[in-house]
């Protein structure tokens, strides 16, 4: 195995399960597995423990309650990065924020807006 591919195994799973699915042509079985660790191990679930029983990241103190604001912590970015990593779609965590934006940012013309509309 190249020393590259064995570098990117040998990192965290976010990582590990796209190297084994586009790298080295591991069973699908076996990248679904490795992927799921993404909410229990490594930098997933360093950033699913930050989550605040809201259900977002650093809310509070902004006045969209951390749906957007502040950039790169909020919400909307922690839940970007989530996705990038391969958090699967079944995690209860990662459904509760994504009802929380749904819920905080839908407007009355069906669009979706983190600013200064209120209810």
């Amino acid at each position: 195995m190249e020393p590259v591919i064995s570098w990117l195994l040998d990192s965290d799973p976010a990582i590990r399960w796209q190297a084994l699915r586009d790298l080295t042509g591991a069973a699908a079985p076996g990248v679904e597995r490795e992927r799921k660790r993404i909410a229990r191990e490594g930098w997933g679930r360093r950033l699913l423990a930050l989550q605040d029983p809201a259900g977002t990241w650093s809310g509070g103190g902004s006045p969209d309650s951390g749906l957007y604001t502040p950039k790169w912590t909020s919400t909307t970015y922690t839940m970007l990065l989530l996705r990038d990593f391969g958090l699967p779609a079944t995690s209860r965590q990662a459904r509760k924020a994504c009802m929380r934006l749904l819920d905080g940012g839908m407007q009355p013309d069906g669009g979706i807006n983190y600013g200064t509309w209120s209810k």
